[in-house]
């Protein structure tokens, strides 16, 4: 067995730093960066009582530009290893936090993970949630969100875990979550939905966790 000599040891080190900055000042890491960090920051732009947000950390800092700023080191977000934007989990607030129209979805091809629970968010969720391709987990429970469940939550075949409960949701459930075999666990409980639950749901095998209450509509829960 051969043992590196002190030099080799100190090349090989070298060599992995190089990769390791070419990885992260390379054009796809700086173009992710700049790219959701414009969405975030439009987000928040959108969000109701800026003065007491939490997500001050969610700015340029004075000596980056658009650029070559990320957001991988702000309040609830977390990034791969490219850079991208994998996880968003934002802070429990105690007043309403505003609407999902202005969140650019199509900007984060890499989110796997996002909570925004308990932030008080009102209107409907978008049809464009969707565009969140690559998500495994969506927890909208225990805010204020009304209309319909948007059908293409269907197209959204990675989720393994999907919380929309206590909000204001109504309609019926679409039978196109059946579409979605990786579920793992299901949430829709205390909401204002009406009608059966479809039977296709009954084939996703692999669902262990399933709330089958509606709630404040009165349509009797199960057990």
């Amino acid at each position: 067995m051969r043992f590196l000599s002190c030099y080799d040891q100190v090349c090989l080190i070298a060599y992995c730093l190089i990769l390791y900055l070419h990885l992260v000042l390379s054009p796809n890491h700086v173009a992710f960066a700049s790219t959701e960090a414009e969405a975030l920051l439009q987000w928040k732009a959108s969000i109701l009582n800026q003065t007491l947000n939490n997500l001050t950390s969610w700015s340029y800092l004075p000596s980056n530009t658009k650029e070559n700023a990320s957001p991988c080191f702000w309040a609830g977000i977390s990034c791969n290893t490219a850079g991208s934007v994998r996880r968003i989990t934002l802070p429990v607030l105690v007043y309403k936090l505003g609407t999902l129209r202005e969140f650019s979805f199509l900007s984060f091809p890499n989110l796997e993970y996002l909570d925004l629970s308990m932030n008080k968010l009102f209107d409907a969720i978008p049809p464009q949630i969707s565009f969140l391709s690559k998500l495994v987990y969506l927890h909208l429970s225990f805010n204020q969100l009304n209309g319909s469940i948007p059908t293409s939550l269907g197209n959204m075949t990675n989720l393994t875990n999907l919380y929309l409960g206590v909000n204001e949701l109504s309609g019926t459930i679409p039978k196109y979550i059946g579409n979605l075999k990786s579920l793992l666990a299901l949430g829709l409980s205390d909401n204002q939905l009406s009608g059966s639950i479809p039977t296709i749901l009954g084939d996703l095998t692999s669902l262990t966790c399933k709330e089958k209450g509606y709630g404040r509509d009165g349509v009797k829960r199960g057990k």
